[in-house]
């Protein structure tokens, strides 16, 4: 899900289904949800993600 009003949201170019495979060129592969909860908050005002369309 997107949590309204969240940068994602507001950003417009997430949608539900798409999957993240990595945050500021870090790959999130076999990263806990607290671990990339962690790199997207130390990553400052502009984050990078790299993502999966959903269908």
């Amino acid at each position: 899900r997107i949590i309204e009003g969240s940068p994602a949201d507001r950003c417009g170019k997430l949608k539900v289904g798409d999957r993240i495979l990595a945050v500021n060129g870090c790959s999130i592969t076999n990263k806990s949800h607290s671990d990339i909860v962690n790199l997207i908050k130390e990553a400052g005002n502009t984050v990078t993600l790299r993502i999966i369309p959903g269908d």
